[in-house]
């Protein structure tokens, strides 16, 4: 077979190959792109920047099935192949190192993640290369840095990136809103809510502009900007952009939708802190209903809605009908969690509150003794969290007259039934 006959050879595999991956016949993708590199190497002629090529792409199709034991060794095959061909600093070499960061990240190995997209970078840095893939690598580091609370050293980052993406594709760019939001997120996090807004109001009228004013994507910088306005305290503001969000996602997404119902949670955390009770409680109703449909009656979900609806029925001193809600959710925990796990604890803590408010001290005495005594078995005697409960117990002690000096709650906890 001659040089020319080879290189059709390999070529028409791999056109193939793409042909199928986009089709989502992830299973012919990935012999053919097998089929492509064994050609490839057989050639006669240098192939390595091909080959390298097609490992990230069937890098790409294992990553995007979620089969990352393939996917690293895969990356890794096309790491050794660059170092080896192009230079442990090159750009080729930058690209397989991304990747693995990604891949890292996705399996939740967050050191590797960071070690190897910091590496990328560096690569892309030294190499003097202002594209776009070094814009993107930029972004997933410092998306990285602030999901860790490393804020400092997201925000260059963040700024680099955008700066580089508004010179390439200039400012009204669709794409630029989503750079927009990462920084305002980054800003909004860490508590500079000034530099935040005017990030959020910019990225809202590229997206308005670009999809029209009831997108999806619209809803979501909504949810955003109303979360930012809340932690500010401007809940007059907040309001209207909430159940604006709220809307688009009923029309686009429909009532069911995941995304639906955390506009429905904002709305009722909203009304709920500035206690407008009557507002609140149909809408935790309405979650809570979502959530059982959703996951079944005995999902951690569901008890997350059940402590909602029992906190804001609770505070409207409606406590009959909040006292079940929480034993659900207590119960809800124990079966997902394990009896001993610290989640009970704060479950039992809640309901020994409750009993407390209702001057049930009898009842509230017995939660508080059985949650410290868990929590004294999971966390150590000298975890905060069982300090602060033993205040609380030692507390309703005395609401309950008893002599201070003749009670030791350590020595008591022996006593648990």
């Amino acid at each position: 077979m001659d040089q020319i006959t080879e290189s059709i050879t390999w070529h028409h595999y791999l056109e193939v190959a793409e042909q199928a991956s986009q089709s989502a016949r992830y299973v012919d993708a990935e012999k053919l792109y097998q089929k492509a590199l064994s050609e490839a190497k057989l050639c006669q002629e240098d192939t390595s920047s091909e080959r390298a090529d097609m490992l990230g792409r069937l890098g790409d199709l294992y990553k995007t099935q979620s089969w990352f034991p393939e996917a690293l060794e895969t990356y890794s095959s096309m790491l050794a192949l660059c170092e080896e061909k192009f230079g442990p600093d090159s750009v080729q070499a930058a690209s397989a190192l991304s990747r693995l960061g990604l891949v890292y990240r996705a399996q939740g190995k967050y050191a590797e993640g960071e070690r190897f997209l910091s590496r990328a970078l560096d690569n892309y840095t030294k190499s003097g290369d202002n594209s776009l893939v070094v814009a993107e690598t930029m972004e997933n580091l410092a998306d990285f840095y602030r999901a860790h609370g490393k804020y400092a050293q997201a925000e260059p980052l963040f700024q680099k990136a955008l700066e580089m993406r508004e010179t390439v594709m200039g400012k009204e760019h669709p794409s630029i809103g989503s750079n927009l939001t990462s920084l305002a997120l980054l800003y909004h996090g860490s508590g500079k809510y000034q530099a935040a807004e005017p990030l959020y109001a910019r990225a809202l009228k590229i997206a308005e502009e670009n999809w029209g004013k009831e997108h999806a994507s619209v809803a979501i910088v909504l949810n955003y900007q109303g979360e930012l306005y809340r932690m500010m305290g401007d809940y007059a503001t907040a309001e209207p952009i909430y159940w604006r969000a709220l809307k688009i996602r009923q029309k686009q997404l429909g009532i069911d939708h995941p995304s639906t119902a955390q506009s429905l949670s904002n709305l009722a955390l909203l009304f709920h802190l500035q206690s407008k009770y009557h507002q609140a409680e149909p809408l935790y109703q309405a979650l809570l209903d979502l959530r059982i449909k959703d996951w079944g009656p005995s999902h951690m979900h569901v008890a997350e809605r059940l402590n909602s609806l029992a906190e804001v029925l609770r505070d409207q001193g409606k406590f009959s009908e909040a006292e079940p809600l929480y034993w659900r959710a207590l119960t809800i925990t124990q079966e997902n969690q394990g009896p001993d796990h610290p989640s009970v604890t704060r479950a039992l803590r809640t309901l020994a509150e409750l009993y407390e408010e209702q001057e049930n001290f009898e009842e509230a005495d017995r939660l508080y003794r059985w949650g410290l005594g868990l929590s004294e078995k999971s966390l150590g005697s000298e975890h905060p969290d069982v300090a602060e409960l033993m205040s609380k117990y030692n507390a309703l002690q005395r609401k309950m007259h008893l002599d201070d000096e003749d009670f030791d709650g350590h020595e008591e906890l022996h006593q648990l039934e």
